[in-house]
């Protein structure tokens, strides 16, 4: 049995709504595939517009990071050259800017984690810079994420969503076994379908998430259980 780590708490005017809270110097990577609602959940729980081109500092002191955000800055220098072209360079300034975050307080990365030196090298980032990774999933149907592609008016290529969706089947299969499946050392995964990441309320950071004494599990409530698997401390 897992020691639990990350816990859920009734809001204090509705029982029913959940949230998740870490420790304050935790790296949060929301992974799932293109269209899964990862964007949407930040923009929810964060209050982000969606525009932004720099990673976002909320008023908490948590620093949240969209792979959008890279990609709306380089815009203005290479929106004329055709976007497969200079995918690359999006992804490495993502990468940098996460590296950048991490300096003592929160970080919340949008991630879609199927690419597993992506993980691993955001795995090491946190070893070094002494941070605990913890992953929140968004499982997505391949039709429900065509379905948030068409809604948000920007659709990867066939091929592309194949690929996605393949490597999500497996590293969704593989984590069942821990957190440390999707990245080395990981400390707790989250895994949510769309309604049940409609459904979290807030994502909170603090010195006393790992107090059992605070706040009871998801797992206490079958009729709200989210998934939790937590790796046991070392």
């Amino acid at each position: 049995m897992f020691q639990e780590l990350v816990r859920y708490a009734p809001t204090v005017h509705d029982a029913t709504v959940r949230g998740a809270l870490y420790p304050r110097r935790s790296l949060v990577l929301v992974a799932g595939v293109p269209g899964a609602g990862k964007s949407t959940l930040l923009r929810r729980l964060f209050g982000l517009r969606g525009d932004e081109e720099r990673t976002v500092l909320t008023a908490d002191g948590v620093r949240v990071i969209d792979s959008l955000q890279s990609r709306y800055r380089l815009g203005s220098l290479l929106g004329r050259v055709p976007y497969p072209l200079w995918r690359w360079v999006v992804h490495v300034l993502h990468l940098t800017r996460v590296a950048a975050a991490l300096c003592g307080g929160p970080v919340v990365v949008h991630e879609c984690g199927t690419r597993r030196p992506v993980r691993v090298l955001l795995a090491l980032l946190c070893r070094l810079r002494r941070y605990e990774v913890h992953v929140l999933m968004i499982d997505a149907t391949p039709q429900e994420a065509r379905s948030g592609q068409n809604a948000r008016g920007r659709r990867v290529t066939e091929r592309s969503h194949r690929v996605h969706s393949r490597r999500w089947r497996r590293l969704r299969a593989a984590t069942r076994h821990g957190p440390t499946a999707f990245a080395p050392g990981a400390r707790s995964l989250l895994a949510l379908d769309r309604r049940r990441a409609r459904e979290l309320a807030w994502i909170r950071f603090g010195p006393c998430a790992n107090d059992p004494s605070l706040l009871h599990t998801a797992v206490e409530s079958p009729s709200t259980q989210l998934e939790l698997v937590v790796s046991p401390t070392p």
